[in-house]
């Protein structure tokens, strides 16, 4: 049995995790961990079927990718997306 992967406090660490291969992920999830990190606004404002779409993967590989990067579920992914957008640009949350 795997052991959890803690959930990553913000981008640079989540590159860092991936980076570090401390995440592995099978080749489909990994495309979804490498869009996330080139245009986290796709993750941010997509739904399941968008981001598969763009990655050329099936829905549910989305959502083990995002368990598989220490995430609860999808919706917690994409909200530390949105985190992440609302910093770098500067936007309160709220």
């Amino acid at each position: 049995m795997h052991e959890a992967i803690k959930r990553p406090s913000d981008v640079s660490e989540l590159k860092g995790m991936i980076a570090s291969r401390t995440i592995t992920l099978p080749e489909q999830q990994e495309q979804v961990a490498r869009m996330a990190l080139a245009k986290p606004d796709v993750i941010a404002f997509g739904t399941v079927g968008s981001i598969a779409a763009e990655c050329s993967v099936s829905p549910s590989t989305v959502v083990r990718a995002a368990t598989g990067l220490g995430f609860a579920d999808f919706r917690d992914f994409r909200g530390f997306f949105r985190l992440h957008l609302r910093k770098a640009t500067g936007l309160k949350a709220g």
